[in-house]
């Protein structure tokens, strides 16, 4: 039994690839200001803590998702230096009926630069992931990035390269265009974004044969030995997304934030799945487009 549940819009992937130019000039109209987006939502130019607290509401990631909703309730405290430097550790609770616990670990350290123009991040995290957990990432154990961004005012294009590390190891880039606009004395910040993303997907096809169908799992199915997802190497484009955070700062320190997001996965895989008595079957991935969203606050100090 499931707590809590996932939205999805039954939209169609080719209409809405089609309304992205459209979308994409409509972000070029507006007539507003652009404000810079750091990743870390912080401008405090001082050394400073920074603690918070979130809900997501599914752990979708580059589209894709278990059958069941994985939602996360996450506590972090993180250490931002003048310099740039930063680490934080959060932990991400599953609230689930039967299957609560604590399901992921992480920890992160990296460095953070940013100009009225120009932004970057370089950062390096470890992921503890329940042995029983059966988000799609689950089998990530370390994960690396370099994300920079460039604001020419009217628009915001940024890169996000990364690179997963598991028992197989993963490659990925992110490219995305957004327009930042704010109101209230630029208390309230409403972010659009396109965004596409590509890589391999090794941590896909172990999620599939270790997590999916693996043994800690309540609904595995005696009869089958190994799940295989095919090319799982192979680079390609996994999915676009279309999200507007929302962020809203009180006192410089406290900031509410909401993350709509709706993803389309595209590229579905060919899944090959041996069952006792030798048998295979081969058959294509059943993918979908899905709406999540995240909710949360945090606090500098």
């Amino acid at each position: 039994m499931r707590k809590f549940i996932l939205f999805e819009i039954p939209l169609k992937t080719n209409c809405l690839l089609k309304v992205f130019p459209a979308i994409i000039f409509i972000f070029l109209s507006i007539n507003v200001s652009g404000q810079k987006t750091v990743r870390k939502a912080d401008n405090n130019n001082g050394s400073h803590w920074m603690t918070g607290l979130s809900y997501m509401s599914d752990n979708v990631y580059q589209g894709r998702k278990d059958s069941a909703a994985v939602p996360y309730i996450t506590p972090s405290i993180g250490y931002y230096h003048k310099s740039g430097f930063f680490v934080n550790g959060s932990l991400s609770y599953l609230p689930v009926s039967g299957e609560s616990r604590i399901d992921l670990v992480t920890i992160e350290a990296g460095y953070s630069h940013y100009t009225e123009h120009f932004n970057m991040e370089l950062s390096a995290a470890k992921d503890f992931y329940s042995d029983e957990s059966f988000s799609v990432s689950s089998e990530i154990s370390g994960r690396l990035s370099a994300y920079f961004s460039y604001d020419f005012n009217f628009i915001e294009p940024y890169v996000d390269l990364g690179a997963n590390i598991g028992s197989s190891n993963d490659i990925g880039i992110g490219l995305g265009l957004q327009h930042s606009i704010s109101f209230l004395e630029d208390h309230f910040v409403i972010s659009p974004a396109l965004l596409m993303n590509s890589g391999t997907q090794n941590f896909y096809a172990n999620y599939y044969n270790k997590r999916k169908f693996g043994p800690n799992r309540n609904n595995k199915n005696p009869n089958i030995i190994s799940v295989t997802l095919n090319d799982a190497s192979r680079f390609q484009v996994m999915d676009y997304e279309l999200t507007a955070p929302f962020e809203y700062t009180l006192q410089k320190k406290l900031k509410l934030n909401f993350t709509p997001t709706y993803a389309i996965p595209v590229n579905p895989s060919d899944i090959t799945v041996e069952a006792n008595g030798n048998s295979k079957k081969t058959v294509p991935e059943n993918l979908s487009n899905v709406f999540y969203f995240s909710v949360g606050f945090t606090y500098s100090f």
